[in-house]
């Protein structure tokens, strides 16, 4: 994109998408607690949370190809997790991926105007990383609440890549996963890192590919597999970033 669409581009998204944006958020979690109230969080998610990510990838532009949905089951509950390059990751994995999802977020988002509030009644885990021995006896519950058709979601490089390349994984995803004998679901996320890095404050338009892969089971498996489950989930998000 050349300095003049740039910035043309940049104007649009300050005065003309941020009102949308916020109103659209706004209007997303009155929209939610609604429909908790009338039809259970499971409606509200898949009939608001991911028309809100749609609408706000739509008018940044952003436009996201997803692939791999054949291999969610809805009858089953996930530990989902997926490489993350950008902010705008969410909006892919909220739009695109068909699961209603379980966040988890710091407790200080908890006494957020409005934000807090949807959050709660969506059943997201709000954890104290102060306090690792709470946090996890807080994930591990929620997760074992789970439904079908529902995923606990994590980012298991902890962190956004500051380079687009993956990192590391953290174990505590799977440690979840394992605990609570559900499989994992990998995701690969494409194209986001171009569009807006860490570090950025605004978002380039483009488009952006999810790639869902095949369940990782963990029935039968202890503790002792954690690093071994890790490294087919991160072996396969590397695959979906090779395509």
């Amino acid at each position: 994109m050349n300095r003049l669409l740039l910035f043309g581009h940049r104007i649009w998204l300050i005065f003309i998408c941020a009102p949308w944006i916020l109103l659209l958020t706004i209007l997303a979690v009155i929209g939610v607690i609604v429909f908790r109230w009338l039809v259970g969080s499971k409606a509200a998610g898949r009939l608001v949370v991911s028309r809100w990510a749609r609408c706000l990838a739509w008018i940044l532009p952003l436009r996201v190809q997803v692939t791999g949905k054949q291999n969610i089951n809805p009858e089953q509950a996930y530990v989902v997790v997926a490489n993350h390059l950008s902010m705008l990751d969410i909006l892919a994995i909220f739009g695109w991926s068909g699961l209603e999802l379980r966040w988890v977020l710091k407790h200080e988002l908890r006494h957020v105007p409005l934000i807090g509030w949807g959050c709660s009644v969506m059943g997201y885990v709000f954890v104290d990383r102060r306090n690792r021995e709470l946090a996890i006896q807080a994930i591990n519950k929620a997760t074992g609440k789970l439904e079908a058709g529902e995923g606990m979601m994590f980012f298991p490089e902890g962190t956004r890549s500051k380079s687009g390349q993956l990192l590391p994984f953290k174990m505590g995803a799977f440690k979840t996963a394992l605990k609570q004998q559900m499989p994992i679901l990998p995701i690969s996320i494409q194209g986001t890192y171009a569009l807006m890095p860490s570090g950025a404050m605004l978002p380039k338009p483009g488009r952006a590919k999810i790639c869902i892969h095949p369940e990782i089971a963990t029935a039968g498996m202890s503790k002792s597999d954690t690093e071994q489950i890790a490294e087919q989930a991160r072996q396969a998000i590397a695959m979906g970033l090779e395509t």
